[in-house]
Parts: structure tokens; C-alpha cells; sequence
């Protein structure tokens, strides 16, 4: 945590925080109007089982899930907005690459499958009317 690489953290604070935070705001009324509006949200194993040496990224997934979650409880009681934090899991992403330098890429599912699965959470209905999780970690 000591040689956290401060533009590496605001990038990630920005990506992860803020941007998601100026995002629902501009977005909510137009969700509010929707017929069956969603929020996906991607999130990280690390957010919740933390792992030395990934403390910036994980700290910022964290409270990106907070706030979702928080949305989530903001709006249940006065839209049909639904909000899911999506945990893809192991996928093969340049950051995947980086980190993990002597894995074989073909042992992990390609991002087109995490795609597929945020396009199936558009139409399906969720555990909880208005906050799920969705894990595909093996």
C-alpha cells in the first residue's frame, strides 16, 4: 500500500468511483422513465477478499460496490430500477496478462463470454427485485 503509484490510483479511483458515481447520476432519470431499466455493474473477487499488492485496485472495486449497492437501496422503493455487480472471474483481459505473466491465456475464458453473460442479465430477472450479485467464477 506504501508504493501505490498515485496516477495508477487516480486512474483507478476515476474509472472505478467516479466515473460509475457521474454515470448514475446522469443516467438515473432516464432509468427511472424506463420500462425495465438496468444497472450493471462489473466488479472483482478483490473487492471483497482482498489480496496484498492489489490494494489500490481492490479498495476502489470495493467502493464501487458500495455504491451500487447503495443505489440499489436508494431507488427500490421508488422505481423498477434493477442493479446487479457482476463478478466475471478469471477472464482474459491485458490486465489478467499482466498480472498473472506466466498463465496461459487459453485457460481462461475470453471476455466475448463475460459479454454474453452481461447481454443474458439484460433480459432475465433477477434473484432480488432490486440488488443482485452474479458470480461466474468457477
Amino acid at each position: 500500500m506504501t508504493d501505490i503509484d498515485q496516477a495508477s490510483w487516480n486512474k483507478a479511483l476515476t474509472v472505478n468511483l467516479l466515473a460509475t458515481q457521474a454515470l448514475l447520476a446522469q443516467f438515473d432519470s432516464m432509468l427511472r422513465r424506463s420500462e425495465d431499466p438496468r444497472v450493471i455493474g462489473m466488479t472483482s473477487s478483490v473487492a471483497t477478499m482482498p489480496r496484498a499488492y492489489w490494494g489500490a485496485y481492490a479498495s476502489t472495486k470495493a467502493a464501487f460496490e458500495v455504491l451500487l449497492d447503495c443505489y440499489a437501496q436508494e431507488v427500490r422503493n421508488v422505481s423498477k430500477i434493477r442493479v446487479a455487480i457482476l463478478n466475471p472471474g478469471a477472464t482474459r483481459t491485458a490486465m489478467r496478462a499482466r498480472a498473472y505473466p506466466g498463465e496461459d491465456p487459453a485457460s481462461v475464458k475470453p471476455p466475448e463470454a463475460v459479454a454474453a453473460h452481461v447481454v443474458s442479465l439484460l433480459g432475465e430477472r433477477f434473484a432480488s427485485p432490486h440488488r443482485d450479485s452474479v458470480n461466474l467464477v468457477p
